[in-house]
């Protein structure tokens, strides 16, 4: 996030959940300190020598790897902990695993790290409510997962956390080598009132979204299980193909609205014209056309007939159990995918990226740049130091005796090898799950144990995404409308859209749907975003 002081009222954070901006700055690694507006300098950004990758990437692509390194780099010498328990509340996507007493990799990551990690979860559905209720009473751990989507985020940090400014900043952050390994569009997100308030959680091109298929069932079908659609009357064609009514199996779990808007060129999220405006991609020329392609799906009947009523649990269902041939999701659900269906003979997923539509050359959307930030609670016994130590060993990258421990466990207990990849075993899958990753973590590695093809096909999709990525313009800039108004205003939006997608209403309608929108408040934020950029000093 850039800075300016809150009282101008023009930057902050509520806007990170929409995207990720890779703002003009410095070459990576080269010592110089990467401006956030201001005087501040974000940390100095020192890719780790580590692991060569197999598919090299970058500081926006992810790196791809055949086999883990038989002799992990040993990064961290030292339990970076100061003995005495360290708390920390977090979400947790899956089950809850079992507690520290009764959890030998939870119990070997204290003894790892050198303190006790009391860590307090929720499930996803209801840690926003378990995370106000602590923010509200006062009562807060060390570490606190705090969402990038939270209301008024700059004053959160700055009343809260820990300014960690002269212990980050510029050259500081090499005494944490595995932060420093983190980019500037990481630690954007996490500046307020010129300041660095905590540590990022890394996502961006790892939640890039494509269109997953199910490859075994496409070649059962005859079909190429890599094909690649270049049109997108190609890709309704293939979704007739794979849709099958009469045995209750369908192309798509969903309309991939997203994807049509790619292919119609729409930029991503809020896009910044030469003249310093901003407008919101429902605004442009192209959304008309996003929706007509959008209709053509409907009008195939190759959407599952629930497609509009169902949850995430319920298309998910579809997709692995194979009612469904392709589903619309991130690189991170495909590798969730492949994991959660080991059992499944030939189950394989592959990825299409976006089409054109009518001629548009089509972009892709780079994904938001952060999970979630980690700040470190301003009333806690523990030092900085400490704190930015155990985050430091969290953020190890991939071929790390760091990395190896905290995402597979021990050898014998939570995994096996099957030569020098780690295998979990039934005992891993149940007790790895303790959120760590939310504390910190490296840039996601394409990285399968035991079966490479699962990075090489992702690794040869985001080959043909690198050329045409879409940044969000917003990331990073405050605007208090959206703030408050956001959700309120947008949601109509959306209802509209997926009325026309469905025929019941005309797409003639839409203009007028954008104007309400820009009455109110979708303009106000427009203009209070130009006026955080300027403010800001980035390019």
């Amino acid at each position: 996030m850039v800075h300016i002081s809150r009282r101008e009222a023009v930057l902050g954070a509520a806007a990170l959940g929409a995207g990720a901006a890779l703002s003009a700055c410095s070459g990576p690694g080269d010592g110089s300190g990467q401006t956030a507006g201001g005087d501040l300098a974000l940390p100095t950004y020192t890719p780790f020598d580590g692991a060569p990758p197999d598919w090299p990437g970058d500081d926006v692509l992810l790196d791809g790897y055949r086999t883990y390194p038989a002799d992990p780099i040993v990064g961290v010498e030292e339990p970076p902990g100061d003995g005495e328990p360290v708390s920390f509340i977090t979400n947790i996507p899956g089950a809850i695993p079992p507690q520290m007493a009764d959890n030998p990799f939870w119990q070997a990551m204290n003894t790892a790290i050198g303190s006790e990690l009391r860590i307090e979860m929720a499930p996803n559905a209801d840690y926003e409510t378990k995370f106000q209720t602590r923010i509200a009473s006062g009562d807060l751990p060390d570490m606190i997962n705090i969402p990038v989507t939270t209301p008024d985020l700059p004053g959160l940090l700055s009343a809260t956390c820990m300014d960690l400014t002269e212990h980050l900043s510029g050259d500081a952050v090499s005494a944490y080598p595995y932060l420093a390994n983190l980019g500037p569009e990481y630690w954007r997100g996490c500046v307020a009132d010129g300041a660095i308030y905590g540590v990022p959680v890394p996502r961006l091109f790892s939640r890039n979204f494509v269109v997953l298929t199910r490859r075994d069932l496409l070649q059962a079908r005859g079909v190429d299980p890599d094909v690649q659609v270049t049109t997108w009357d190609e890709f309704v064609d293939l979704c007739r193909e794979l849709t099958r009514p009469a045995e209750n199996t369908w192309a798509l779990t969903r309309v991939p609205a997203n994807i049509a808007h790619m292919a119609a060129g729409i930029p991503n999220g809020w896009h910044r014209a030469e003249d310093g405006s901003f407008t919101h991609y429902i605004e442009h020329e192209n959304m008309t056309a996003s929706l007509e392609a959008q209709a053509q799906l409907f009008e195939a009947g190759v959407l599952n007939p629930d497609s509009f009523v169902a949850n995430a649990s319920t298309r998910k269902e579809w997709f692995s159990g194979g009612s469904a041939a392709m589903d619309y999701d991130s690189f991170i659900a495909w590798t969730q995918y492949e994991s959660e269906n080991l059992g499944t003979p030939d189950f394989s997923v592959g990825g299409i990226v976006a089409p054109s539509y009518q001629g548009a050359e089509p972009v892709q959307w780079l994904g938001g740049a952060l999970n979630n930030i980690t700040g470190f609670s301003a009333d806690s016994s523990h030092s900085a130091e400490t704190l930015l130590g155990i985050a430091n060993y969290l953020a190890a990258p991939f071929g790390t005796a760091e990395y190896l421990l905290k995402k597979y466990g021990v050898r014998g207990e939570q995994h096996e090898l099957d030569g020098t990849d780690p295998i979990p075993t039934s005992r891993g899958v149940q007790e790895v799950g303790i959120g760590l990753q939310y504390i910190c973590d490296a840039p996601t590695a394409y990285y399968f144990p035991g079966d490479p093809g699962v990075p090489e096909r992702q690794h040869a999709v985001q080959e043909r995404m690198k050329d045409v990525l879409s940044k969000d313009d917003g990331y990073g800039l405050y605007s208090a409308t959206r703030d408050q108004k956001a959700a309120e205003i947008e949601t109509p939006v959306w209802d509209a859209m997926n009325e026309m997608v469905q025929g019941r209403r005309s797409l003639s309608e839409y203009p007028d749907v954008v104007a309400t929108w820009r009455e109110n408040g979708g303009a106000r934020i427009a203009e209070e975003l130009a006026e955080a950029h300027e403010a800001s000093g980035l390019a």
